[in-house]
């Protein structure tokens, strides 16, 4: 008679703790509801995060350029210079983002520049080439979050993004290449 009452028990136990994570995973389903019209980012909000990040890559650029006179490094900035142009007038095509030219570097920007500039020799120029790199790498993000089928609700803009993906990667492994 025990063994059954300690069964019944057991099974009461391991049914309500069951049950009670079936209602709170319901609850939180439930809760939780995706916009089936919903956007990632705004078009605009996606122009101004990519000029904005690219503005910092043209003032890091600019101070590898200054760096002791590196063929690489004037090489990788003159190549920047012409793909950040055309990227640029790629940009400008779309109508509705002319309305973003007028933005500033981000404090974090401006904070990782600051501290690049107190740094001196090699040590200042891998400073700036990592901080490429990470520039790099927010851009190919941004790009393939407004490229995702809820990224931005333009269709004709997801598709560039998406095209321009692979430009901005061969950047990066450009970057990533170069040594000191």
């Amino acid at each position: 008679m025990r063994r059954l009452i300690s069964k019944q028990i057991s099974l009461k136990k391991r049914t309500g703790v069951f049950g009670l994570l079936l209602l709170i995973g319901m609850l939180i389903s439930a809760c939780h509801k995706e916009d089936e019209k919903g956007y990632v980012m705004d078009a605009k909000q996606f122009a101004m995060s990519v000029k904005q990040e690219q503005l910092y890559q043209s003032e890091v650029l600019a101070r590898l350029e200054k760096g002791q006179g590196s063929p690489a490094l004037a090489n990788l900035a003159n190549m920047r210079r012409l793909s950040s142009a055309a990227y640029n007038n790629d940009l400008a095509s779309f109508d509705f983002l002319k309305d973003t030219n007028s933005f500033d570097l981000s404090e974090k920007h401006v904070f990782n520049l600051v501290n690049a500039d107190n740094k001196m020799g090699e040590e200042h120029l891998r400073t700036l080439l990592s901080m490429l790199i990470d520039s790099d790498q927010t851009l190919i993000g941004l790009h393939v979050k407004a490229s995702s089928n809820q990224g931005v609700q333009d269709e004709r803009l997801r598709f560039w993004a998406r095209e321009k993906i692979s430009s901005l990667q061969r950047n990066l492994d450009e970057v990533q290449k170069i040594k000191l």
